[in-house]
């Protein structure tokens, strides 16, 4: 039987809850050995990837994307911060800072698979929309 990097993840995350630092590093020696044993270490980037959404929804936590053409200023990323927490019912939001010069103005907020676009691209757009109406 084939195991999947969600499986491992799962249990991974079953594991390491609960545990101190110390048997959470035991934890995860042991596991890869394990992994290194069934010739499945080729899929530690994917368990990873998958344990890492698993704790972050266990744990209340969000991970955004902001893109925008410039580095946001501290007040928006406050400001963003709040409205991500709120939005998602988040206790902890993880903001992640993407820089596009070729947005022209605005920012895109990706969470997950969710986006907002609030680019000056997207609104100017709906805006050629509405007035070829």
């Amino acid at each position: 039987m084939k195991i999947s990097a969600i499986q491992y993840s799962e249990t991974l995350y079953e594991l390491t809850a609960d545990k101190s630092r110390q048997e959470v590093d035991n934890i995860i020696v042991k596991f890869t050995e394990m992994l290194a044993k069934n010739n499945q270490l080729k899929m530690a980037g994917k368990i990873i990837e998958k344990f890492n959404g698993i704790y972050n929804q266990k744990n209340g936590i969000v991970e955004a994307e902001i893109i925008s053409r410039e580095k946001l200023n501290s007040k928006l990323v406050d400001k963003l911060n709040r409205f991500v927490k709120e939005k998602y019912k988040a206790k902890e939001v993880v903001i992640k800072n993407k820089i596009d010069e070729s947005i022209k103005g605005g920012i895109i907020i990706k969470v997950g698979d969710e986006i907002v676009d609030a680019s000056l691209k997207s609104h100017l757009i709906s805006l050629n929309k509405l007035l070829n109406v």
